[in-house]
């Protein structure tokens, strides 16, 4: 690993090479990358892309086996280690694992673990670097395995979770069927890889991945609708995603009238049975409304989740998803400037990033948030990971523009945020490090945490030295096609909904609104067929509504049809009707306050109808 450093040195505060070198960016990278993968692809390929499903009705979750662990094995110069306790990681001592092999793990091995601990308990761990671009290979051709195998007569939505794990959406019932191509996706991906991949099937997204670690390692299976009920009384409760420690220790006190003292012993003992036993009133109390809710139905099976086709916009968009809200880049490793022009080299290449995704998008943004680490005063600044970034303090720096700025806006946002780092930075400090401590009232217990986050208003200088990291997010994002005239906007469906509740009271302004609102309705009809998928109301019932004024018959026909749409939990649907009444609303000739009011009373409705928030803006 001492051969390496040099190297390392030549590449300080190198945000390129930083990228280039991590896996954790690697990783995080990837759905983007697999995005634009399957839009060249179905693009290619129209068969590929199955539109949107009426249904979805079975889900099938493939997850790679131990997989940068699993990629390395596969090598021909590896085949000796196959049956050894192998591990993956950028080196040895304090170097995290990222993957090992099902032999380690019977050791105790586990990812996450510093190899030096890892040897402590095995010693004869052999650890073996990574191989990332074998590992895109590999995601690739899993990718193309599942396009080329699925049977005409299976329709399916994919989404790729993250480079080694996939979810696959189908609308049939034919659960047979559904196994039967898995196990040919399972098996072609072996044959051109040496990669294994197990699967787990079931009724939603829950399910299928709860079914996927029965499945593990190299296998596969499958809950059918019948055996949900008996799964989820003798599942415990910290396989759902999201169940963890202090989520059972809030619930605890509530659960002991239905636990025998042997049952708290771990917190695997607690079953879904036993939470099944509070009421959503109670796991509400416990856990606040939404996640109460969440988890009400989660430990009884149901999950009202869908697929979002990876690399279909149209898609994602009608299946909820949100457009970002925030872009940024962060830099937290081998950053050690001497000078500022380092500094200003870093946010340079950090905003280059940040920019570079706003082009992609189409985004602007109205403002930044700049965040700076640096070194715990009371930490060393030779940190136990080689060139990590050790303890720190967090600056959190927020930057407002006059008007939204694009992607070509570059120079005046990077002076922006000269203008307000310039005044913080400093070669060098008089106070010690102990002052320093006692200025921003950190703890002396350095072991209490990693990050400790400081108000700016109580920092008057940063030591350039001291800098371990550095984030740039362009906040306020939104489409660019929203903006004009240099102005900023509220951000909302279609046009400002804000805009259109506080801005109408001048004629002109009406005029012009109803111009606007007249050709969006005709859009919107048009968009709003019942055609479209996961609508359960007729045409005509969204004419009906778009063509009465806003009274009590409007509010209360627009209420019957959400309780239809909220009984069969239509996302789509309910966001259609979300959006005809915000088109009505802001259109509507009595006051602004009243429709306001009118419009905040529907939505809160609708959203007290869905498991889960209603995504419409």
């Amino acid at each position: 690993m001492e051969t390496q450093r040099p190297r390392i040195h030549e590449q300080l505060n190198s945000v390129k090479h930083f990228q280039q070198h991590s896996r954790l960016h690697f990783i995080g990278q990837w759905k983007t990358k697999a995005h634009d993968l399957f839009k060249e692809w179905f693009t290619e390929n129209p068969s590929w892309n199955h539109g949107v499903l009426s249904r979805q009705t079975i889900f099938a979750h493939l997850d790679m086996d131990a997989f940068f662990c699993s990629v390395a094995l596969a090598k021909e110069a590896n085949t000796h280690l196959r049956d050894k306790p192998v591990c993956v990681a950028a080196g040895m001592g304090n170097s995290d694992i990222s993957s090992c092999n099902y032999v380690a793990r019977s050791y105790g091995v586990r990812a996450g673990m510093y190899v030096n601990a890892a040897r402590t308990i095995c010693p004869n761990l052999h650890v073996l670097g990574y191989d990332l671009p074998r590992c895109a290979e590999v995601a690739k051709c899993l990718y193309r395995i599942i396009f080329e195998l699925c049977p005409a007569r299976l329709d399916m939505s994919v989404e790729v979770y993250s480079i080694d794990e996939v979810m696959i959406a189908f609308d049939s019932d034919d659960y047979d069927a559904v196994g039967r191509y898995c196990s040919d996706v399972r098996h072609e991906l072996e044959v051109a890889t040496k990669c294994t991949i197990s699967c787990g099937i079931g009724p939603n997204v829950m399910l299928a991945r709860i079914a996927t670690q029965s499945a593990k390692p190299n296998g596969i299976f499958a809950i059918q609708p019948n055996d949900v009920k008996d799964v989820m009384l003798r599942l415990p409760f910290s396989k759902i995603h999201g169940a963890g420690a202090s989520t059972i220790a809030k619930l605890l006190p509530l659960l002991k009238p239905y636990l025998r003292v042997t049952d708290c012993e771990d917190e695997s003992d607690i079953l879904c049975y036993h939470v099944q036993k509070l009421t959503k009133t109670q796991l509400q109390q416990a856990l606040g409304h939404k996640s109460g809710e969440n988890f009400y139905n989660l430990c009884r099976g149901n999950d009202v989740r869908v697929v979002r086709r990876t690399g279909d916009e149209e898609n994602q968009r009608l299946t909820g998803k949100r457009a970002p809200t925030s872009i940024g880049c962060s830099m937290n490793y081998a950053v050690r400037p001497s000078s500022v022009e380092d500094v200003w080299s870093i946010v340079r290449e950090l905003l280059e990033v940040v920019c570079g995704k706003m082009k992609r998008g189409s985004y602007c943004c109205s403002g930044l948030r700049v965040t700076l680490l640096e070194r715990h005063p009371l930490h060393p600044k030779t940190t136990q990971k080689y060139m990590g970034r050790g303890k720190c303090v967090e600056f959190n720096m927020p930057i407002s523009f006059e008007s939204p700025m694009r992607c070509n806006d570059f120079e005046s946002m990077f002076s922006h945020i000269k203008g307000v780092l310039s005044k913080l930075l400093i070669p060098e400090r008089t106070a010690s490090d102990e002052e320093r401590a006692r200025e921003l009232g950190l703890d002396k217990n350095t072991d209490s945490g990693v990050i400790w986050t400081v108000s700016i208003s109580t920092v008057s200088d940063i030591v350039i030295e001291d800098v371990r990291g550095m984030t740039i997010q362009a906040t306020g994002v939104r489409l660019e096609h929203r903006i004009s005239d240099g102005k900023k906007h509220s951000s909302g469906v279609q046009m400002s909904l804000a805009d259109a509740f506080s801005k109408v009271s001048a004629k002109h302004q009406q005029v012009s609104c109803e111009k606007e609102n007249s050709k969006m309705e005709d859009e919107e009809l048009k968009r709003l067929s019942p055609s479209s998928p996961g609508c359960v109301m007729g045409l005509q019932a969204l004419e009906e509504l778009m063509n009465h004024e806003v009274d009590e018959i409007f509010v209360s026909r627009w209420k019957n049809l959400a309780g239809e749409v909220g009984r069969q939990t239509d996302y789509t649907a309910m966001k259609s009707l979300i959006r005809v009444a915000a088109l009505r609303c802001a259109s509507a000739v009595g006051p602004v306050g009243k429709m306001r009011e009118v419009f905040t009373e529907l939505v809160s409705f609708a959203q007290g109808l869905m498991p889960y928030p209603v995504a419409f803006t």
